[in-house]
């Protein structure tokens, strides 16, 4: 077995997921999911970012790349803002590049205004 499936396995038995739960959990196919549990395959990156998110740990730790399994709290943060800006239309998102500007103008002072 690789470390990504001894890892995966092992996250899904600590957090009670069947083979078959998980795989429509982290939408991917029971038959790919099989393939990850046996080692045969390794996911793509966007598969291996939803299995990780399912899990709620880092692709570092399931690959192997890092042994710690939480996931740091600044990116906890980075992907709750990610995840709420895709739900704001045009006018919110004009607003909090506005705000983001004015907060980090230091940053963005070579940005041309429009």
């Amino acid at each position: 077995m690789s470390v990504f499936s001894e890892r995966l396995t092992a996250l899904m038995k600590a957090k009670g997921f069947s083979q078959k739960e998980f795989a429509k959990r982290a939408n991917v196919t029971e038959s790919a999911m099989s393939y990850y549990v046996k080692g045969v395959r390794t996911p793509s990156g966007e598969v291996l970012a939803r299995i990780a998110r399912a899990l709620d740990t880092t692709a570092d730790y399931l690959l192997g790349s890092t042994d710690s399994i939480e996931v740091p709290e600044e990116q906890k943060e980075l992907k709750y803002l990610q995840r709420n800006l895709g739900k704001l239309d045009d006018k919110q998102l004009k607003t909090a590049e506005k705000m983001l500007k004015l907060m980090f103008n230091d940053i963005f002072e070579d940005d041309d205004e429009e």
